[in-house]
């Protein structure tokens, strides 16, 4: 009885997160061209779109989580609070940059600060001084090893997010698959306040979906992506597999994550190998060496989305195998992932 109350209350969760999300993205699409938050076409060599797109996904999706928060006074989880304050910092450096355009120092600047906070508040991976971690490391250094890893896992994280969302639908769609997997695991650990959170991006993902799939009637902007980013690099953060062993487990969120992790290395590695700024936008993603091929872009991003789905899957299913095989099937999918790489780059300019 009390799991069905518990279900009862995810799924008034999700539609209320839906419900909340549309309404305040048909809102915020009327506000925008008032308030100049807008993508004009041509203001960068990738922008391909026709007309004025309003820049409001980021704002939705901080109003709907304020909401949703003090709605279901999750705030009172030490963790989800951490989370919400710290990701509010992101969000708000994130729409400063969708309104002044920030310089790379600036952005890097709101991201460590609001990294920085998560840490503070007291969530941090914990790796290193893990009675299963394969080197048992002695204090301080493994407290020291476990802030660096959760600054580099953030930051990179944040940032792929960020880099693949240059096509319709396609980052919010791998954060709807990532929240909705996440959402999984912790039903079946029982962290309930992880539950509950995963369910409210899930449903905010599932709402700005249908405004942002192609063709796209709202942009998540930098505030947009890097929030999703963080907030989900963070929720990967927080999860504690119960069954299983960290050896085993480590690897589930790289591949939860792995779609936008795959296409910030490939698009970095490229420019750097092009002599390219790394940070300047450029129609060098996945998707369009895939559309190179001869696959148009939305399939592209509908091929991308099922990859996300299966690895996801496949991440699931490895927690309760055997250390050795599942550690195996990531390392298969690991030269899978390079074999990809060398495909896409290959003759690329």
């Amino acid at each position: 009885m009390e799991n069905f109350a518990q279900l009862e209350y995810i799924m008034l969760l999700l539609i209320g997160s839906i419900v909340l999300g549309l309404g305040l993205a048909q809102i915020s699409i009327k506000i925008a061209p008032k308030v100049g938050l807008m993508d004009i076409p041509g203001s960068a060599d990738h922008k391909k779109h026709q007309n004025p797109v309003p820049l409001t996904g980021g704002v939705v999706l901080m109003d709907t989580m304020i909401v949703m928060i003090l709605l279901t006074k999750m705030w009172g989880d030490a963790h989800i609070w951490a989370i919400f304050v710290s990701g509010m910092i992101i969000g708000l450096f994130g729409l400063m940059d969708d309104y002044f355009h920030l310089s790379v120092t600036k952005k890097l600047i709101g991201q460590v600060f609001g990294i920085t906070m998560l840490i503070y508040l007291g969530v941090q991976v914990q790796f290193f001084n893990s009675p299963e971690f394969l080197i048992q490391i002695e204090e301080p250094w493994a407290s020291w090893l476990n802030i660096i890893f959760t600054f580099l896992w953030l930051l990179t994280v944040t940032n792929s997010f960020n880099f693949i969302d240059s096509s319709d639908g396609l980052a919010v769609g791998l954060s709807g698959v990532s929240a909705g997997f996440f959402l999984l695991l912790a039903l079946v650990t029982g962290q309930t306040s992880l539950i509950f959170l995963c369910t409210v991006i899930l449903g905010i993902c599932i709402a700005l979906y249908f405004f942002n799939s192609q063709p796209a009637s709202l942009f998540l902007g930098d505030s947009g992506a890097q929030y999703l980013g963080f907030l989900l690099a963070s929720v990967a953060i927080i999860y504690q597999p119960k069954i299983g062993s960290q050896a085993s487990s480590w690897f589930v969120p790289i591949l939860i994550f792995a779609v936008p992790l795959f296409d910030m290395m490939l698009v970095v590695f490229s420019r750097i190998k092009r002599h390219k700024k790394i940070h300047k936008a450029s129609r060098d993603h996945t998707y369009h060496r895939l559309a190179e091929r001869g696959i148009p872009i939305h399939h592209s991003v509908l091929i991308m989305h099922g990859t996300s789905l299966l690895l996801s899957m496949v991440g699931f299913l490895c927690l309760n195998l055997p250390v050795l095989l599942a550690n195996i099937i990531f390392g298969l999918i690991v030269l899978l992932g390079l074999g990809a790489f060398t495909i896409l780059d290959q003759n690329y300019q």
